[in-house]
């Protein structure tokens, strides 16, 4: 596990035009010390790997709720789940959905440009407000919930995206929608095997968003960017343990 160095063309920071994506919000609430190694100081954490099997269903949820947007019929799950919704249509959509793009506004307090890219938008008929929806991937046993795991960071995410949607103008509803899809283990079987199929189960979960945080938030990241000092390590972050350890120095900074 190595940090590497990445200081070059459009990753160098710049005090005068500070761009802070969701990901990177969520770094500094997880760890200031790792957010500022990597946002400030260039150091590259180290790689994960990529979820290709989620970046494949989110896939096929966007062309499948897509189909139903330019449809203008109702989705099967929202029958199901009795929500009274049509898939949001406008023509920023693609961008406010594409990574290093999505919905962009100006943090008035620091000047950041503040960002993160949805899944989806879905609109409420008779309010006509909008529901944030964000799509999640799994497999595991039981119904999925947002209370275990990675449900507070989720929870986080779905709020900034609501906070970045109302600064931008928009009226959103505070009740954001968490679709899951839950790869069994089992598959499916015929007479003559597998057949190379999953079986997915879908599980809506609604969320009631509270963005009071995000703006505070982001100031104080921002603050920490703008900082020369190096912050102190989150209370469970991973990498900082780990060479803490290898230096015998709790807090001791990354060599």
């Amino acid at each position: 596990m190595v940090y590497s160095f990445r200081m070059s063309g459009k990753n160098r920071f710049d005090p005068d035009c500070i761009k802070l994506s969701r990901t990177a919000l969520e770094e500094f609430l997880k760890c200031p010390r790792c957010f500022h190694l990597r946002r400030r100081q260039g150091l590259k954490p180290p790689d994960s790997f990529p979820l290709t099997l989620a970046i494949a269903t989110d896939a096929l949820l966007k062309n499948e709720f897509d189909t139903v947007r330019n449809s203008g019929s109702a989705h099967p799950l929202w029958l199901r789940e009795g929500l009274d919704v049509l898939g949001f249509s406008h023509p920023d959509l693609d961008v406010w959905r594409s990574n290093f793009k999505g919905q962009r506004v100006t943090h008035a307090g620091t000047g950041a440009v503040v960002y993160g890219a949805v899944d989806d938008l879905w609109v409420d008929r008779r309010s006509g407000q909008l529901h944030v929806v964000d799509y999640k991937s799994t497999s595991k046993v039981g119904t999925p919930s947002l209370d275990s795991g990675f449900g507070a960071g989720y929870k986080r995410q779905m709020e900034i995206y609501q906070w970045l949607f109302r600064e931008a103008g928009f009226d959103v509803s505070p009740t954001g929608y968490f679709l899951y899809v839950n790869g069994s283990k089992d598959g499916i079987f015929y007479a003559e095997g597998l057949h190379g199929l999953m079986r997915f189960e879908t599980t809506l979960i609604a969320y009631e968003g509270n963005c009071e945080w995000v703006d505070e938030a982001i100031t104080r990241a921002i603050a920490c960017l703008r900082s020369d000092d190096l912050p102190a390590s989150g209370a469970d972050c991973d990498p900082c343990r780990y060479f803490a350890e290898r230096s015998g120095l709790m807090g001791a900074a990354i060599p």
